[in-house]
């Protein structure tokens, strides 16, 4: 049997992923697909719209066979992590063959040579980008233009106009692109990277329409939400698989969601005004003083769209900064994330829903993959234990965002904590 991996967040599930479901599987000739998401928490440090079982659910109803979560751990850091620890799950699971990512670019060959690039990092590239970051611009845009310089510098190498990798670069699809395929090349994975050329709205695209990006679907929940009106209507209805806008509806109705970042603010902002500068300097990515214009934003803010605003440099862009902010309400400090770094990535495969076909990938995960497979938490840990391993300390995480992520449900009902070790996986017959 052929798999293919999917690597995604579905926040929440919209037509272009139908369509990149479909695409990858007649591109690959795949006989399965293998999905690793997110849980509660993203990778732009924002929360999920709906939670991980509803998200799951529409996965499996739009022809994805089993949904592996990435740890919490991983998916609230910057694009290398978060693709260093889906690939590793993938990887690590032994029946994976292709990963097919939607790109920008629907080239392969262009993205895997600049990932060959960074994972030999030349020296005059690692000079630029410390260059770049004396100089007060963010490291993405750092290395964006070091490589550039390096591509031009050697265009016989690259066989293709430097402006042609300068769009590239300026995408964040393909960038990711680039982090899945870097990942592969370093763990020595024989699992094949394919992309497909995205369709519709672009990432960061509001326009609401067939093939709107979630972006733009999150933003028109949260406005209909904002002022009390319908919040599946017939404009959302064509942006959503029939079943994804059941599902949505379900869980708005039954006041589960929808849940925003702002849901959060006061949470955020309370920890921020207790804390002192000193420990904001234990969290990743907070240097260069960064802590001491938390602290100072966290006094005269009113809200987390403003501590956001305040804060936010050229330097320091607004999803790094929501990052920094969620990895402190969750209390995911950089000693425990180099310790999770330290012992291999993901120690763990959480299942979190699959079918029929999905069952038979399970069992074959059970016999060939190291790595234990999660479908009951209680069994691998007990909410009143002490993390004793890498593998309890990292589930403990995923168990706290979801107790953290619960308290922002709208039915009270719902804001008990533990769901993790009263639900089971969501099963499609």
């Amino acid at each position: 049997m052929k798999v293919l991996g999917i690597i995604t967040e579905y926040n929440p599930f919209h037509q272009g992923h139908q369509l990149h479901i479909e695409q990858s599987l007649k591109k690959s000739q795949a006989d399965a697909c293998i999905c690793i998401m997110s849980g509660a928490f993203l990778q732009r440090g924002e929360p999920a719209i709906v939670n991980q079982w509803a998200r799951t659910e529409m996965a499996l109803n739009a022809g994805v066979d089993l949904v592996i979560q990435l740890p919490v751990s991983y998916s609230v850091r910057s694009a290398e992590y978060f693709a260093f620890g889906a690939i590793k799950l993938l990887e690590e699971s032994k029946i994976v063959d292709y990963l097919c990512f939607g790109s920008e670019l629907g080239e392969i060959e262009p993205l895997s040579k600049i990932a060959a690039l960074i994972v030999d990092e030349p020296k005059q590239v690692s000079r630029k980008i410390k260059t770049g970051l004396a100089q007060g611009i963010s490291y993405p845009q750092a290395r964006s233009q070091a490589l550039i310089e390096y591509i031009k510098a050697n265009q016989e190498e690259f066989q293709a106009p430097t402006e042609k990798y300068i769009k590239i670069l300026n995408n964040p699809n393909n960038i990711l692109g680039i982090e899945y395929i870097k990942a592969l090349i370093q763990l020595k994975s024989a699992i094949i990277p394919l992309t497909i050329k995205r369709e519709g709205s672009g990432y960061h695209s509001q326009q609401l329409k067939e093939f709107a990006s979630a972006s733009a679907i999150r933003n028109d929940l949260e406005n209909s939400y904002k002022n009390n009106t319908e919040l599946i209507d017939q404009r959302l209805k064509k942006a959503l698989p029939q079943k994804s806008s059941e599902i949505l509806y379900r869980e708005f109705n039954q006041k589960r969601g929808p849940i925003f970042y702002e849901d959060f603010s006061n949470s955020i902002l309370t920890l921020l005004r207790r804390t002192n500068t000193y420990d904001l300097e234990n969290f990743e990515d907070i240097i260069g003083g960064l802590e001491n214009r938390i602290k100072d934003a966290s006094i005269e803010a009113r809200s987390l769209k403003e501590l956001i605003n305040l804060i936010n440099t050229k330097c320091f862009t607004q999803t790094r900064i929501q990052r920094i902010l969620t990895q402190i309400l969750l209390d995911l400090d950089q000693r425990t994330l180099k310790k999770f770094d330290s012992s291999g990535g993901p120690q763990y495969l959480r299942v979190l829903g699959f079918n029929h076909k999905g069952r038979e990938l399970l069992k074959l995960i059970k016999n060939k993959s190291s790595l234990p497979l999660i479908t009951k938490v209680a069994n691998h840990y007990r909410s009143n234990q002490e993390a004793k391993s890498s593998l309890q300390e990292m589930l403990s995480f995923d168990i706290k965002a979801n107790n953290i992520y619960a308290l922002a449900y709208p039915d009270q009902n719902f804001r008990r904590g533990n769901m993790d070790f009263r639900k089971q996986p969501i099963i499609i017959k």
